[in-house]
């Protein structure tokens, strides 16, 4: 009996000693969840107020509070998306790699910031990573825009001359998505490489009627049809172009390649373009 009662009051001692050390541990994780809880809600706080600004076009003000989100919460995946969103705008292209990075190394299934960053390859001509980082996008059943997928793995493929390749995903895109008038257009490039002018004009074509506003869609096809020969409408495409470009960069090239910005005026004969 004495030796029952010893062994029981050794256990009744580690089970005191055991329940103290799992209220130390609880008390400790409660208070780190709290402590976590609370820097991602001050994180959020700076994040909204420049999505806020970005939308408004405040954009020093959306970087202002960006920074401001990341001191208090390194890993807040949203601000490193919309900073990398910023920076891929500005041409900033390593950056943005680096924050379209952070945002998926947080968020493993941040599809948005997977896309963009496949598309900041593109910019750096990183074709092989661009199509690495875009792949594994067709294999997720939830995410929405795969048309964008196909249309950048068919730019990358283009651009490493696998045609072939080329063509399958343009031709997916614009399957998946009929109104994207981007696929058209890339499919119209594609055809320019093959030598294809009548099919690059078609492509513009498609990509000219979907999307009217748009002056460098006028000025490719404008091109394609300079390229088939029909000189005529041509001209009046770049004329479009010029019109809808204005005084910008792409305008004053458009109103250049016109039969009249080139010094040739409304007599000047078909053949001597």
């Amino acid at each position: 009996m004495l030796v029952y009662f010893a062994t029981t009051a050794r256990v009744r001692r580690l089970l005191l000693a055991v329940t103290a050390t799992c209220a130390v541990f609880a008390t400790g994780c409660s208070g780190a969840e709290t402590e976590r809880k609370a820097r991602e809600e001050k994180a959020d706080f700076h994040y909204n107020l420049a999505a806020g600004y970005f939308q408004s076009k405040n954009i020093d003000l959306a970087i202002r509070e960006l920074v401001a989100a990341l001191e208090i919460d390194e890993e807040h995946a949203d601000s490193h998306y919309l900073y990398g969103f910023i920076q891929f705008g500005r041409k900033q292209y390593e950056e943005a790699a680096e924050n379209f990075k952070r945002a998926m190394a947080t968020r493993p299934r941040f599809y948005a910031a997977r896309n963009h960053l496949g598309a900041t390859y593109l910019e750096l001509e990183r074709w092989g990573d661009a199509i690495a980082t875009l792949e594994p996008l067709l294999k997720e059943p939830t995410y929405t825009t795969q048309y964008l997928v196909y249309n950048n793995l068919g730019w990358a493929y283009l651009k490493m001359g696998d045609l072939r390749l080329a063509d399958k995903n343009l031709k997916l895109a614009v399957f998946l998505n009929p109104k994207f008038c981007n696929g058209y257009r890339n499919l119209g490039v594609l055809a320019m490489e093959q030598h294809d002018s009548k099919a690059a004009v078609e492509q513009m074509t498609e990509a000219t009627t979907r999307c009217p506003n748009f002056a460098d869609l006028h000025m490719q096809r404008a091109e394609a049809l300079a390229a088939a020969g029909q000189l005529a409408e041509a001209d009046a495409e770049f004329h479009k172009c010029a019109e809808l470009g204005g005084e910008t960069s792409l305008g004053r090239r458009c109103k250049a390649r016109t039969r009249q910005g080139m010094g040739g005026g409304e007599g000047r004969q078909m053949g001597a373009w």
